[in-house]
């Protein structure tokens, strides 16, 4: 599963395939910690590996992998 932490006009969101919309933050770092919370949570619950990506300024990196 990957969960997007993305910048649009200065507003971060957590894109999660398992939500049905996305969760708006006004800082990058607390929208990094719930998605990097949301992918621990579903490794520990299924076993299958997690990405957090994080899009900003035009550019895209995976950074943080759970799992194998």
């Amino acid at each position: 599963m990957v969960i997007t932490v993305q910048c649009n006009a200065r507003h971060w969101s957590v894109l999660d395939p398992q939500a049905h919309d996305a969760t708006r933050y006004a800082r990058g770092a607390e929208a990094f910690d719930v998605a990097a919370a949301r992918a621990l949570e579903h490794y520990r619950r299924t076993g299958q590996r997690s990405t957090v990506r994080v899009e900003a300024l035009g550019s895209t990196v995976d950074a943080l992998h759970v799992g194998d």
